[in-house]
């Protein structure tokens, strides 16, 4: 930035800084990231509010589940729409230093560039509180991991009040002093260095959120594909990663050029993209559970779904005729305390080569209104297992395939998202 003018020469004549060697400055026609501001504004923003109207349209009418996590993700939105909507009204001084005049740097821009920073803090804290306070609310969590989700709430926190401040002391016009003067675009320079401190902790900061969900979702009673179908709903959180990481090497490059323009304008980009990649990121578990109930009612989907169990359980029977094992299935009609209690949808199953204590053949119930099959003797066996997840008979004794509503364990919102 230029700290004296030469007299006599109009502001709309000087560049904001000199050009590099056998380059001329170019007002009129300049190479500019407008377009891609708007593309890539316009696009994440779409995604993101698509989304969020997807993921309202669960919790309020399908799961019933709305929470805390839900508000924090619509305020993250509104300050989302504020930061792409400023960013896109000034797209048109995202270019080279040497090819913008001085008179572009109004008070109204610098009002727009500090007011960015501000909206940009909140709309981050309150995106990435809403995946941490939904991986809060998703997974019954053990002490260890509820502190890691607290201490990464906290971590957040500060980053965003300290951005706030910062941007507050520099950026902003002090008493006698008018926004858009020389004085106060020279002191907002000085932010450069926390501008990179700050990128610093957020591409950290981004990783550890990542991570979070990974083990707790590995800890699952699930199959080795539900489980990477689970993680793949938290795995776009990669690209918001990817962002924050691009943007931290530009913000490098601020301290390192002169072309402070340009390369804030790549950072902005970026910015865009992580902010409304982070709405996206709340936002998929409960955009799965809605596919689920969307595609489900599809007549199309469940013939398939129905052939698919029918082949399956043709396959089982087949393997089941072969076995040499015998089991014996009665209606319990011996024990009527137990069928009144149980509603008379109860049956056990001997099985005849394996025997528990005392030599006596352990036996399994299996309620047919649960769908579940229950521990008793010496057996130890979980929700929807393979032999008997996904079938129950009636009383007549034949099978009939039956779709589990998923398996016992430590998380509750699974059952939505796979």
């Amino acid at each position: 930035m230029a700290t004296s003018l030469p007299p006599g020469v109009p502001l709309s004549m000087i560049p904001s800084a000199a050009p590099p060697p056998g380059v001329e400055s170019n007002f009129i026609n300049p190479v500019t990231l407008a377009d891609a501001v708007v593309a890539v504004g316009a696009t994440t923003l779409i995604l993101a509010i698509v989304l969020l109207s997807l993921r309202l349209y669960s919790t309020l009418r399908i799961t019933r589940s709305n929470s805390y996590d839900d508000g924090a993700c619509i305020v993250a939105l509104v300050f989302a729409v504020s930061y792409v909507g400023m960013i896109v009204s000034t797209k048109d001084n995202a270019r080279h230093a040497w090819d913008l005049p001085l008179s572009a740097y109004t008070a109204g821009f610098a009002k727009i560039v500090f007011s960015e920073q501000i909206i940009a803090a909140l709309g981050f804290l309150f995106s990435k509180l809403s995946i941490l306070l939904l991986l809060l609310r998703l997974f019954s969590p053990t002490k260890r991991f509820r502190y890691m989700v607290y201490f990464g709430i906290i971590w957040t926190t500060l980053i965003s009040l300290t951005s706030i401040i910062v941007a507050s002391a520099l950026c902003a016009a002090r008493k006698h002093e008018l926004f858009g003067s020389l004085s106060v675009a020279e002191r907002c320079t000085h932010e450069e260095p926390w501008a990179v401190v700050q990128g610093v902790l957020n591409v950290c900061l981004d990783f550890y959120i990542l991570y979070l969900p990974i083990p707790m979702v590995w800890k699952l009673q699930l199959g080795l594909q539900r489980k990477i179908g689970v993680m793949a709903i938290f795995m776009t959180g990669f690209i918001a990663c990817l962002a924050s990481t691009l943007g931290l090497v530009y913000k490098v490059k601020l301290l390192q050029s002169s072309d402070t323009l340009w390369n804030a304008g790549r950072v902005d980009i970026l910015n865009m993209v992580e902010l409304n990649v982070a709405i996206m990121v709340a936002c998929m578990p409960a955009c799965a559970s809605f596919s689920r109930y969307f595609f489900g009612k599809l007549e199309i989907v469940s013939m398939i779904k129905s052939r698919l169990s029918s082949s399956r359980h043709s396959k089982r029977r087949t393997k089941f005729s072969q076995s040499k094992a015998t089991t014996l299935v009665s209606n319990q009609t011996s024990e009527p305390d137990e069928d009144r209690n149980s509603g008379g949808n109860s049956w056990k199953i001997k099985n005849a080569f394996f025997k528990g204590k005392d030599d006596v053949a352990p036996q399994i119930t299996m309620n047919q209104q649960r769908s579940h099959v229950l521990q008793t003797g010496d057996f130890r066996v979980f929700d929807e297992g393979k032999d008997f997840g996904e079938e129950t008979r009636t009383k007549s004794g034949a099978i009939e395939p039956r779709e589990s509503p998923g398996e016992k364990t430590s998380a509750t919102a699974p059952y939505d998202m796979v």
